[in-house]
């Protein structure tokens, strides 16, 4: 059923249907302030990867966890969503930080690559 939003300062628009991979029930909740020119985000699955490093590099702090996540911007609210990008998100176990990265799927590709290349070079050279 498509979701029908009513803003403030227009008529109400029903949003064009959600990218495949959306995972987004409903893009706005029912108490919401919304205005013509708002846009919003489709979000795709969450993939959580802990990390043995605490976070932020204090020794008795929460250990780091790696957040993928597939996300789509869409502007103005009756638009087609936009180009999906893949969101690293740095942050612990509770919650994500401010510390992320946007990436598009060649740039996930060529990190995806790096980190590969870099494992490879550790588990064949070893500890020195």
């Amino acid at each position: 059923m498509p979701e029908v939003v009513h803003p403030r300062d227009g008529d109400s628009v029903t949003l064009r249907p959600c990218p495949p991979w959306c995972t987004e029930e409903r893009h706005f909740t029912g108490d919401e302030v919304i205005y013509a020119e708002h846009g919003y985000h489709h979000y795709g699955p969450e993939t959580e990867v802990p990390a043995s490093y605490p976070f932020g590099g204090l020794t008795d702090g929460p250990g780091t966890v790696v957040r993928v996540v597939l996300k789509s911007w869409t502007q103005p609210l009756d638009a087609a969503p936009g180009p999906a990008f893949i969101e690293l998100n740095l942050g612990t176990a509770e919650a994500g930080t401010d510390a992320y990265a946007e990436l598009t799927p060649a740039e996930a590709r060529s990190v995806a690559q790096a980190l590969l290349d870099f494992a490879a070079t550790t588990e064949r050279d070893g500890p020195r």
